[in-house]
């Protein structure tokens, strides 16, 4: 089982896509836009690291053709997702 704050990070040009695992076990995504300076924050979705995965990519490839100004693209063949694990911190006072 993956921790809250799970996250992972793909860069799709001129795209960065974050997907990060929440409390209640939904994913979040965000979508930084690069090129346009915006950042899209998608409502938490999908219970499963790959569907997750999935849905951001296929909002990716949306963004882009609505609102990117680029009717015509498409994702590349592969994407590489890099998966940062959050660590265990205990605050002392």
């Amino acid at each position: 089982m993956l921790l809250p704050g799970y996250t992972c990070l793909a860069d799709v040009d001129p795209l960065s896509i974050e997907i990060q695992r929440s409390t209640d076990g939904t994913w979040t995504m965000h979508l930084f836009d690069r090129q346009g300076g915006f950042m899209v924050i998608m409502p938490p979705s999908e219970f499963g690291l790959d569907a997750a995965k999935e849905k951001a990519l296929i909002s990716a490839r949306h963004y882009m053709r609505k609102y990117g100004g680029d009717r015509s693209w498409e994702l590349p063949g592969r994407v590489d997702w890099r998966e940062f694990e959050p660590r265990s911190v205990v605050w002392e006072t």
